[in-house]
């Protein structure tokens, strides 16, 4: 899939750009007050922060991202991350597939103090430092956020063995009664 950037002001569009992959820097504020639609692909590689959750770095993520600014006043990037991750099983420690289709609504913030007034659909996405962003940094924030905390397969991935020796019965201990207490401290002051 290429890179397509669309500008919209109103009601026409210029002439989009192609490129292979996302861009590396873009300024999301110009972007939301120009309208700008980037659609491309990221390779699986390029997201280091999940490569330790991953059992290979195979693979693209399909990205959508729609910069715009909402009726009142506030910039916004619509994102849409599609494609699969091949995680590591909890269980068996083996690579399981990991299909994904995210959608995510972001208000794009300069200052911690305007994340309150946000209105409710939006979840802030804070860019105090720097005019230039890396949208991968956005795709990897997302997916991380959206991944299973304890990835499993959904069948029985472990030999019969190991399923059936954690089935032995564990003897439960019985909760002690409060009054039980009571009960044997009152006949021990008897005798």
């Amino acid at each position: 899939m290429s890179c397509v950037l669309l500008f919209s002001n109103n009601s026409y569009i210029i002439p989009s750009i192609m490129h292979q992959q996302l861009p590396r820097d873009i300024d999301p504020f110009r972007f939301a007050h120009n309208g700008v639609q980037i659609s491309g692909t990221l390779p699986v590689a390029s997201l280091t922060r999940l490569a330790d959750k991953l059992a290979n770095q195979q693979g693209e993520i399909q990205v959508t991202l729609q910069f715009d600014v909402d009726q009142t006043g506030t910039p916004y990037v619509e994102g849409h991350f599609s494609g699969e991750l091949a995680l590591i099983c909890e269980r068996c420690m083996q690579a399981m597939p990991y299909k994904f289709d995210i959608k995510s609504l972001l208000a794009l913030v300069r200052h911690e103090r305007k994340i309150e007034g946000l209105a409710e659909q939006y979840e802030p996405w804070l860019l105090e430092n720097s005019d230039a962003v890396n949208p991968a940094d956005l795709v990897e924030d997302e997916i991380i956020l959206a991944l299973p905390l304890v990835p499993r397969h959904e069948q029985a991935c472990l030999p019969d063995e190991l399923w059936s020796s954690g089935e032995q019965e564990i003897e439960t201990e019985k909760p002690v009664s409060p009054f039980a207490v009571l009960s044997a401290l009152k006949t021990k002051k008897e005798h």
